[in-house]
């Protein structure tokens, strides 16, 4: 019982650190995050209605 304890008491302070690192480095770097430029032109994009074929849908009759 006195591991267990040990144990999920060591995953709870882990996690705490872990969340305090990643946002202190979320701070001190802005530079990772996408130019708004960027991500524009990839929302621009389209698909030409010359790609694919339109196919009619036809019902088969199935004889017994």
């Amino acid at each position: 019982m006195l591991l267990i304890r040990f144990i999920l008491i060591s995953l709870i302070i882990y996690m705490i650190i872990r969340s305090f690192v990643k946002y202190s480095n979320e701070e001190e770097s802005p530079k990772l995050k996408k130019d708004p430029d960027k991500s524009s032109n990839l929302t621009n994009k389209k698909i030409s209605k010359e790609v694919g074929e339109y196919i009619d849908y036809e019902e088969i009759d199935k004889k017994k």
